[in-house]
């Protein structure tokens, strides 16, 4: 889609989207915009395929470099598993990269209980691109903030698997338990437990943020959020006992 004035391309998301002008992408900032190019210039160098801060432009809105690659969409088709595993590598490799930074602040993400690190927030199909198997990029970093690894997974596990839909109990065991054998350290019992209270968070954070002005959120309550969240988290609780047994046969055999 061409911007009205011919500037660019608008590239379309769930807060409003953004627009491509050549090489470089140019969105709207807000009051976290300074924590999050405090973000992204800590993890050039040390963390691949992010975007990198270019500035201001005439306009006041920020500019990143563009990343070019293949995006999947989750309503129509699944990541492959190689796709999944990649995906939560690079996460992994990201919390380790991210492990010594703090800043105040403010971020747009509400604050999650217990923060360890500095998490996205938003690593989904649809913030990710890919070239085959490998993933080439990693944007939309205006969600970042406090966070811990265990809640990065369990929204890794929402859009990824995705849980968001039933997929099938046996599937979505197997493919949490790639998410768990990728990152190391949990076992996929609890990002699968962690799931519901994750989006919660998310559900609630949204309402907040939209009353208090923030416009993008209040995009995602006119689409129908958090209500149409509210039903898929259901469906995940209502599938949790039989995952389990999936997984405790994965396990043994």
């Amino acid at each position: 889609m061409t911007w009205p004035d011919g500037e660019g391309e608008l590239l379309v998301g769930n807060l409003g989207g953004a627009l491509r002008v050549g090489a470089t992408v140019r969105r709207s900032v807000g009051p976290w915009t300074p924590a999050v190019h405090a973000l992204l210039r800590h993890l050039a160098g040390r963390v691949p395929h992010i975007p990198e801060v270019l500035g201001f432009d005439e306009q006041g809105r920020e500019v990143l470099s563009y990343l070019a690659g293949r995006v999947i969409d989750t309503n129509v088709e699944l990541l492959s598993v190689g796709q999944l595993a990649t995906v939560v590598r690079w996460t992994r490799g990201f919390h380790e990269a991210v492990a010594d930074f703090a800043h105040p602040g403010p971020w747009r993400y509400p604050r999650l209980p217990g923060p360890t690190l500095i998490g996205h927030n938003d690593i989904a199909p649809y913030n990710i691109c890919f070239d085959g198997e490998e993933l080439v990029g990693v944007f939309d970093w205006d969600m970042s903030g406090p966070s811990t690894p265990l809640f990065e997974l369990a929204f890794v596990a929402w859009n990824c698997v995705p849980m968001w839909r039933d997929i099938g109990t046996d599937l979505a065991a197997r493919r949490l338990a790639v998410i768990a054998s990728a990152y190391g350290g949990f076992d996929p019992r609890q990002i699968l437990h962690a799931v519901p209270v994750r989006i919660q968070l998310m559900m609630d954070g949204i309402l907040v943020a939209a009353a208090a002005g923030d416009q993008g959120m209040a995009n995602l309550v006119a689409a129908g959020e958090p209500e149409l969240d509210r039903i898929a988290v259901a469906g995940v609780v209502d599938r949790i006992p039989a995952i389990e047994r999936c997984l405790a046969r994965i396990g043994s055999s």
